[in-house]
């Protein structure tokens, strides 16, 4: 019923140019405009204009801002990604998330906040009275009638009782 292979590259990665390996360990700003894969250590920050893989045995400690990311490693960091961010089961991420589409698989591990960047055109109206200009009129006159009715009434019941208590003196 539900899928239990690892993956790895569900992010469109195309043609991964920058690997880190296992036993590779970069200190610095690591600038890309390609695919990226961290396989290794990677201390300071990640700047990239694709996507960026952190791999099962990969570390990051510092931001990383990109247009897709995939955690199945650990990141010690923020994350910005202009459209997805996705954990895989074993990925940790210790930071903030900033994204518009976020996928957390079962058994990954995020302590941190998530900001959901909704789409203009998607929000909903501020004034949602607005789109439904007839409804207002007639809910005042229904209320207008209402108050009618009942000072009516109370002008009717009051003369009545006056009536009703004329009669029996």
């Amino acid at each position: 019923m539900f899928n239990t292979k690892k993956k790895t590259d569900s992010v469109g990665t195309g043609m991964i140019n920058t690997i880190i390996g296992n036993n590779s360990k970069i200190e610095g700003v690591l600038v890309a405009s390609d695919p990226t894969r961290v396989d290794g250590l990677l201390q300071g920050e990640i700047l990239s204009k694709s996507s960026v893989i952190v791999g099962e045995s990969g570390v990051v400690k510092g931001d990383i801002r990109a247009v897709e990311i995939l955690v199945a490693g650990t990141v010690y960091g923020n994350l910005k990604a202009e459209e997805r961010i996705e954990l895989t089961e074993t990925g940790r991420v210790l930071g903030d998330l900033v994204t518009k589409s976020l996928v957390i698989d079962e058994g990954a591990s995020f302590k941190g906040n998530c900001t959901m960047e909704v789409l203009e055109e998607k929000k909903a109206p501020e004034n949602i009275r607005g789109d439904f200009p007839a409804e207002k009129p007639s809910l005042e006159k229904e209320q207008q009638d209402k108050q009618k009715e009942n000072g009516h009434n109370k002008e009717n019941g009051s003369g009545q009782d006056k009536q009703k208590g004329n009669e029996k003196k």
